[in-house]
């Protein structure tokens, strides 16, 4: 029987003793209050209980300048009757729901009602194209399809190709209860999702509309038993190491576990308003919005799509929040807000908005955070700091603490129950390069290789038991990250690149994102993303896609030629750039990571018809 305790981390690694390990957070996930692993429907029941949180907003739903409030009490019952309508069509535990809907009450009401029953709910990109979606309901084997009714045409031969039993359509406005003029006005706002879904012979599945279904449907009590160290919540699609997204399963533990980690580190209690514009497929989302939000009591603002800052200001200084606000989010919303506020001036953005009184914590992720935002961050609003995490990992391993020293690049500090080493990127069984005591040492750049993880935020594998990157060390069960990098004297890691974007340029190694960095001390340069592309005199070359700072122009006040020779004064010569492109804009997905592998697409479909029209 696994236990909690079955995680102790050795309290003699170097990022318990260095001086930055935040007072009063608990060294051991143990050790943490009020923690129960149980099934994530059973804490929820039970912490709305403790905290009488029953009639008290749980979700404030944003669609312009409307906000639809709705009570934990209102959310249940909807959730208690979409889970019996499930049951009622034969969907029992195990069994798997696909969500493709925005942060939506909606999407919130599917994923509590699977939870409800045991059902297990795979999250999916809106943005996902047919073929992309074919993928992941085949190896999810989906029997339940949930979508907004504006996307049927494009997707409806995509599943009649799968295992799909049953498509629940539903619509963005479905659960608001505006008055009618309003809602004439929001119906006008929002694309016309009702009426272009119907069914033809040639389809095997049923058809059924949510919110009709929520009307007609009488809650029953459903018991289910549920192995939360075993019994998977949710399948969500990752990258893995290689090749197409695979699924990653992560049970009811791997997500409760992961949730009162972060609690302690950010002091989060109930009546925090978090606000909910990362998406809910992603486990980012998940975990810090929406489980965090439903398990903790902190009420969430939610958004079906990253808004306008001018919209976001609007929706909080209607709300009141007495306990403030925290904001979960990549660099680039951070920096889109701060970049708002200059332009506004920041002494009339103070008298026009108090979003800068009400926000008490900013937590950003999914990539690194720069001083240049940070810093004019922090002076308008509050402490913000970075979070490392992956989806297998429910997501969140590491947060730099909030107050002391903020170390520039580096991860943070492991989260309490959860452990960290370096091994050889090319030999984990060789054991730890550095696992953090003194006593093997090896701190600094000079002993590089790959993060590796280990605790009870792991996920189970990957549908099929296709992981490579789970192994046994020490009587622990490893992650491995597939991010390059090392550990300093305090316990903070640095991430030097991932292992799969390693650019080989003569035998020398290049990371992408030390280039990425380096290119960003240049006066004229917003944004770089590098990867290689094949050479045939040095294996590979580097490549920067590059973006300038709005006030200036490619060409007329810098060219390639000019910026590579400013990289070649200012780093290795074959780190250096080979090739420079400028764009207005980088490629970035739902959850703000630029899209390296989308550059290098394009340029080698180029490569590939020079080569045919040649020939």
């Amino acid at each position: 029987m696994t236990s909690l305790k079955d995680f102790h981390v050795d309290e003699n690694k170097v990022w318990f003793t260095g001086g930055h390990w935040p007072e009063g957070v608990p060294k051991q996930i143990y050790e943490v209050e009020d923690v129960n692993i149980e099934s994530l429907h059973e804490g929820l029941v039970r912490q709305a209980d403790s905290l009488d949180l029953w009639d008290k907003d749980i979700c404030i739903f944003a669609l312009g300048p409307y906000l639809e409030r709705t009570s934990m009490r209102t959310l249940m019952d909807y959730a208690k009757k979409f889970g019996t309508f499930l049951h009622d069509i034969g969907i029992r535990k195990g069994d798997v729901v696909a969500v493709d809907l925005p942060n939506s009450l909606n999407f919130v009401i599917a994923y509590m009602g699977c939870m409800y029953i045991g059902a297990i709910v795979a999250g999916v990109n809106p943005t996902y194209r047919p073929m992309e979606l074919l993928h992941e309901l085949t190896i999810t084997e989906a029997k339940v399809f949930i979508m907004l009714d504006m996307f049927w045409r494009s997707i409806q031969k995509v599943l009649g190709r799968t295992k799909v039993e049953h498509v629940i359509a539903t619509d963005v406005l479905d659960f608001v209860t505006a008055e009618p003029e309003t809602f004439a006005r929001l119906r006008e706002a929002v694309p016309d999702q009702s009426g272009d879904v119907e069914l033809t012979e040639e389809h095997k599945f049923k058809l059924y509309r949510m919110k009709k279904v929520i009307e007609e449907t009488e809650p029953k009590e459903i018991e289910v038993d549920i192995d939360p160290w075993n019994d998977p919540a949710c399948y969500l699609m990752t990258g893995g190491t290689t090749g197409l997204p695979k699924a990653a399963v992560l049970t009811h533990a791997n997500l409760i576990s992961d949730l009162h980690m972060i609690k302690p580190w950010v002091n989060l209690e109930p009546g925090i308003i978090s606000i909910g514009s990362i998406p809910f497929f992603h486990s980012f989302g998940l975990t810090c919005v929406m489980n965090g939000g439903l398990s903790l009591g902190m009420p969430m603002l939610l958004f079906p799509r990253p808004p306008s800052d001018e919209d976001l200001c609007g929706a909080v200084n209607q709300i009141d929040a007495p306990k403030g606000i925290i904001y979960v989010g990549v660099e680039m919303l951070f920096k889109r807000l701060t970049d708002f506020v200059e332009k506004m001036g920041v002494e009339e953005f103070k008298k026009t908005y108090d979003f800068w009184q009400k926000l008490k914590y900013a937590n950003q992720g999914a990539g690194p955070l720069h001083d240049y935002v940070r810093i004019p961050f922090e002076e308008i609003f509050c402490p913000i700091r970075s979070g490392y995490g992956l989806t297998e990992t429910s997501p969140v391993v590491s947060i730099a603490p909030f107050w002391g020293p903020y170390k520039i690049g580096k991860l943070g500090l492991p989260l309490p129950g959860t452990d960290w080493a370096i091994f050889d990127s090319e030999n984990f069984e060789a054991g730890p390069i550095c696992d953090g005591t003194p006593e093997r040492g090896n701190f600094g750049v000079e002993h590089t290789g790959e993060i590796c993880i280990a605790g009870p935020q792991v996920m189970k594998g990957y549908i099929g038991g296709t992981e490579d990157n789970i192994k046994e060390w020490g009587g622990k069960r490893w992650l491995l990250t597939g991010d390059i990098g090392f550990m300093d004297e305090e316990g903070y890691c640095e991430i030097r690149d991932r292992k799969k974007s390693l650019i080989k340029v003569s035998g020398h190694s290049v990371y992408p994102k030390e280039v990425e960095e380096l290119m960003g001390n240049h006066e004229m340069v917003d944004e770089a993303a590098v990867a290689g592309i094949p050479d045939e005199m040095t294996g590979e070359a580097v490549k920067a896609w590059v973006t300038l700072k709005k006030e200036y122009k490619a060409d007329k006040d810098i060219d390639a030629e000019t910026l590579k020779k400013w990289c070649q004064e200012n780093m290795a010569k074959w780190k250096s750039p080979s090739y420079i492109e400028f764009v207005k804009r980088l490629p970035i997905n739902l959850v703000g990571k630029v899209q390296r592998r989308v550059l290098q697409e394009k340029d080698l479909e180029k490569l590939e018809k020079g080569k045919k029209i040649k020939g």
